[in-house]
């Protein structure tokens, strides 16, 4: 009985603090320098190398990406790798993260936008006609 109850409040735990961890990483796609200088074995020359390469990249697609960067070998890889993560998209120079998540986030779409109303009254929208059901393709419409 004991086992399970250990079982649960470690699992609880577990639940609790693991997005705690994962928040703390840095992430390589949108850290600032000085960010990147608190990294281990990181100084602010090896910092602004890492963000000249991921601008010349646009954006590093894993962590051993950093292996590209003067200064950064196997050993100083697996003392930065339980800091660091790649996740979001770096942004160009001279644009912010957030001009860049509008850009791309706002971008119209070409395709048409479709609606069709199913027998339950519920209005469905749709970019692709061709996967609308026969039964109501009478009622398919574009709406812009």
């Amino acid at each position: 009985m004991y086992n399970y109850i250990f079982l649960f409040i470690l699992l609880c735990f577990i639940l609790i603090t693991y997005p705690s961890f994962s928040q703390n990483l840095v992430d390589l796609n949108t850290a600032s320098k000085e960010e990147l200088s608190k990294l281990p074995g990181i100084g602010p020359a090896t910092a602004q190398k890492i963000i000249e390469l991921r601008e010349k990249k646009g954006g590093f697609k894993k962590v051993e990406d950093l292996l590209e960067v003067p200064g950064i070998g196997q050993k100083k890889l697996e003392a930065i790798k339980p800091y660091v993560k790649v996740e979001g998209v770096a942004a160009p120079s001279g644009y912010s993260n957030s001009t860049l998540q509008f850009q791309l986030t706002s971008t119209p779409s070409t395709k048409p936008i479709y609606k069709y109303i199913d027998e339950h009254g519920v209005v469905h929208f749709t970019q692709f006609p061709e996967t609308v059901p026969q039964k109501y393709r009478k009622t398919l419409k574009q709406v812009n």
